[in-house]
């Protein structure tokens, strides 16, 4: 994939979050297009301490920054700071952001409220589910794996999040 279209890509996002992305949220819903929405992005996602990641997205998002597609800005929160990436005018103009448009839209209506550690949780759920899981496996299997790797989220908030992402279709390696 060329890189101008990561970059166009990167802009959609940031506008359609009306500048209230940071990296996380980026990061995730770039691993939410490509995983679950099979959109081809190329990148290689690890599982890391705040979820799936990909050095490249922080790379494609500093490249985006030099050449005028987005602006970053830090921004304190109570207890640190964060990223606060937004778009530059005009509007993206790209026939692979326009193919997927339902794509993002999708990723909007269902991460684009969540904040960071819900973000974190629900990639780390839908990681388990796709890269480390066996084929087959119960509820409570994947929130006793996801639990493992994420010790601290309580396990009746995974299970709410497995539950509500197995409720949409989302995993694949889940049955009741």
């Amino acid at each position: 994939m060329k890189d101008r279209i990561k970059y166009e890509l990167i802009k959609t996002l940031a506008r359609k979050c009306l500048g209230q992305m940071g990296r996380t949220a980026l990061m995730k819903y770039l691993y939410f297009l490509q995983t679950v929405r099979n959109v081809p992005l190329a990148y290689r996602f690890t599982l890391y301490s705040y979820g799936p990641f990909d050095s490249d997205v922080l790379s494609d998002l500093g490249e985006a920054e030099l050449l005028g597609y987005v602006k970053s800005e830090i921004v304190g929160y109570p207890g640190g700071y964060g990223y606060e990436i937004s778009p530059t005018e005009p509007p993206s103009e790209s026939e692979f952001v326009d193919q997927i448009e339902k794509d993002i839209d999708w990723i909007m209506e269902e991460f684009g409220q969540m904040n960071s550690a819900q973000l974190e949780l629900a990639s780390t759920i839908v990681f388990a589910d796709r890269e480390r899981s066996p084929l087959s496996q119960n509820l409570e299997e994947l929130v006793d794996q996801v639990r493992k790797v994420k010790p601290h989220f309580n396990v009746e908030r995974i299970q709410a999040q497995v539950e509500s992402l197995f409720d949409k279709g989302i995993l694949l390696s889940v049955r009741r």
